[in-house]
């Protein structure tokens, strides 16, 4: 996929490149291998993301799993925290993409949304907490990354 055609980070893309983040991105190949690990077709706008920093973005989201490699090991270490804190089973067809230090996470629906809601869990609150799409949910971190101004 080339950045060029990105629909739904092309915002995302624009503030990290006017910071100096660098992006390594992740292969196509990559990509389709987390598919069939799973045997799921991920959101349009999460296989853009991946296409473009799959492998990082220098300070964006650092200290998060949510690149490659720890990408396929997600989904166990997400139930792992929700079975901690007593939390019920997921939706069958939650997908959960990143977790932080731990004590967090988020997933979207595998619903063929392609920009798909996204539902955030910390310890700290222990409540799941609703993010329109999964492009809020990264320009969120956007702030939480030190990267751009809460105003």
């Amino acid at each position: 996929m080339k950045q060029n055609s990105l629909q739904y980070i092309t915002s995302l893309v624009e503030v990290l490149k006017s910071k100096g983040e660098n992006f390594k991105p992740l292969n196509q190949k990559k990509i389709n291998n987390l598919q069939k690990k799973y045997d799921i077709i991920l959101p349009k706008a999460y296989i853009e993301f991946l296409s473009v920093m799959g492998k990082g973005a220098n300070r964006f989201m650092l200290g998060s799993s949510v690149f490659y490699p720890e990408l396929f090991e997600l989904q166990e270490w997400g139930k792992e925290l929700a079975e901690e804190n007593n939390i019920s089973e997921f939706p069958k067809n939650a997908f959960i993409f990143w977790m932080h230090q731990g004590y967090q996470m988020a997933y979207f629906l595998l619903d063929s949304s392609p920009n798909p809601t996204v539902y955030y869990f910390s310890e700290i609150n222990t409540e799941w907490k609703r993010v329109n799409s999964f492009t809020k949910f990264l320009e969120q971190q956007l702030i939480f990354s030190g990267l751009k101004s809460n105003k």
